[in-house]
């Protein structure tokens, strides 16, 4: 499964943050990929990773790391290229307008 990380952390407690995650994303529990990594600007100290895990009990693997730091909001994500983008937008969107190609 693909997943967003959407992970928010006090800023106070950056420095902490930031070493902890270099050390757990670069060198992920088994059964993680970590595919890409993001730093949110703005508002509370945050990042969006995005990772391909082989079962939940390996996400949680993941997510257990930083459970005294992070607070985090899981979403599922498919890529919405070719036929597979144009099935989901009429599933999920019906009529709604689109701008730009999918």
């Amino acid at each position: 499964m693909l997943l967003a990380l959407l992970g928010k952390y006090d800023p106070i407690m950056m420095t902490e943050n930031l070493e902890r995650e270099g050390k757990v994303m670069e060198n992920p529990p088994e059964g993680i990929e970590v595919v890409a990594r993001y730093a949110r600007v703005g508002g509370r100290g945050g990042f969006i990773h995005i990772v391909k895990a082989d079962s939940a009990e390996q996400l949680a693997a993941l997510l257990l790391r930083f459970v005294d730091l992070v607070e985090y909001e899981i979403i599922p994500v498919v890529a919405i290229t070719g036929i597979v983008g144009v099935e989901l937008a009429e599933k999920y969107l019906g009529d709604v307008p689109m701008h730009g190609p999918i």
